[in-house]
């Protein structure tokens, strides 16, 4: 078999591996969506509390990533060394998941907070060995860079379906089939734990068994040393891998911290108070962004093939940046059918975070002029310790500057207008500064070609 034969994915293969992109997406995504609008817009849970109980068990999860990505890069027995991580990580994860949407209704706030902190514990340490593995695999499926970046095409083609129906979670959840709100939570939750956690994220698992590949063409060709710390820091020593991490930085916490505000401002001064309406109106904005998403792979995959991967991504963040000004107008009472511009504008780089950032990650990762053994586990999990530490820094950050800007949910749509306004500042020009600190981070990355794989990235 040729050594292109070898690095070619099959549309089944590609399926396989990209339906863990179901799981991965609302272990990410799927506690947010929920915990906000029933944790505290319903149960009336402090906002910094709850931002806080988010935070503190992911960012300490996070810190066992490496220990995870080491021992899965060196781990090994008959099933290989991902797929035991996989299936149990997927198993547990979602079961945890179910766990978080259990919390009586009739316990104190303080209790349904450490209720929360409890179950998202385990839900974090979990989620862990599932995702950290997963994206391993997606990295190890084939050593062709265009091929891999087919292959992520896939998997954000997967993840924008998944952003067409997360948002209507918690509607669902309202529904009178259920007859409570709180019945409503618990079947959702349930609902998303068994389906596109549990069943989805244990597929990948059972690809390598069934694929053309042998099994030591997904085992490490030499086994990295144990010793983590030296790990650690021959990654950090690459500049390259810095830089996509500085690019990580922007995206996750700026403009995370930045669109936070979006729910706020539907709910509370374009809808005035209405959680209902403005939770509709939210739905409709992430659909937006899910359906304009799945119209952005082909133009990323064309700008690759046209521009290369640094400079179509220079391109992507010019968009953002104007989104980020467009976005000043429209998230005001009266232009509701406005946030389809924004969605349009905004779409096309979280596809490309998820196509271009994370082959260029891979590319780097499988390069051995900085080390000549496997540490893709290594590289992951400490991209995965900055990608958690940048939300749950961006969720605390959200949760501390509503309260200092005088947010209050009991006022409903009469907020102060400061309040307001400084909502809108921090959407529209945390947007803008995001792309712009990413956009001097891409033409810094032009210097290290060299440490990147790929040659044709330019």
């Amino acid at each position: 078999m040729s050594a292109q034969q070898k690095n070619t994915l099959n549309l089944r293969d590609k399926l396989m591996i990209s339906s863990g992109t179901f799981s991965a997406f609302f272990i990410r995504q799927g506690v947010g969506v929920l915990a906000i609008p029933y944790y505290q817009m319903t149960l009336a849970v402090d906002p910094f509390l709850l931002a806080a109980a988010m935070m503190i068990p992911m960012l300490l999860a996070s810190l066992l990533g490496p220990w995870v990505g080491q021992f899965s890069d060196t781990y090994q027995q008959k099933y290989g060394h991902r797929r035991p991580f996989i299936v149990f990580g997927a198993l547990i994860t979602a079961i945890c998941y179910g766990a978080i949407w259990q919390v009586p209704v009739g316990w104190q706030g303080d209790n349904q907070i450490l209720y929360f902190i409890f179950a998202y514990s385990l839900f974090c340490l979990a989620a862990e060995f599932f995702l950290i593995p997963y994206t391993c695999l997606v990295y190890e499926a084939t050593e062709n860079s265009q091929e891999r970046v087919n292959l992520l095409a896939l998997n954000s083609i997967v993840g924008k379906v998944c952003s067409l129906v997360y948002q209507w979670a918690f509607p669902l959840a309202q529904m009178s089939i259920f007859g409570s709100l709180f019945m409503g939570i618990k079947w959702v939750g349930w609902g998303i734990a068994i389906i596109f956690i549990a069943l989805a994220g244990m597929l990948p698992a059972f690809w390598q068994q069934s694929t053309h590949a042998t099994r030591s063409e997904y085992v490490p060709a030499s086994r990295p040393p144990r010793d983590l710390i030296k790990n650690l820091d021959l990654v950090l020593a690459n500049p390259a891998f810095v830089l996509l991490l500085l690019i990580t930085f922007s995206q996750f916490f700026i403009s995370v911290f930045a669109a936070s505000m979006d729910y706020y401002l539907i709910v509370y001064y374009m809808q005035t108070g209405d959680l209902t309406e403005g939770a509709y109106w939210k739905g409709i904005l992430s659909t937006a962004y899910a359906g304009f998403g799945l119209l952005a792979v082909p133009l990323i995959l064309k700008l690759v093939a046209s521009c290369g991967r640094l400079n179509g991504f220079v391109i992507v963040y010019v968009i953002t940046a104007v989104g980020g000004a467009v976005k000043w107008f429209v998230f005001t009472p009266g232009a509701e059918y406005w946030l389809l511009l924004d969605a349009m504008l905004g779409c096309i780089v979280w596809a490309s975070m998820a196509i271009l950032l994370h082959s260029l990650v891979a590319d780097t990762a499988a390069n051995r002029t900085m080390h000549a053994t496997n540490l893709n586990g290594v590289y992951v999990s400490v991209h995965n310790i900055v990608t958690q530490i940048c939300m749950s820094g961006a969720m605390l950050i959200s949760g501390f500057t509503l309260n200092q800007i005088g947010f209050d949910a009991q006022l409903a749509g009469q907020q102060n207008v400061s309040t307001i306004s400084a909502m809108r500042v921090i959407l529209s020009i945390g947007t803008v500064l995001s792309a712009l600190l990413a956009i001097f981070a891409i033409f810094r990355l032009k210097n290290h070609q060299n440490l990147i794989e790929t040659a044709a990235i330019t």
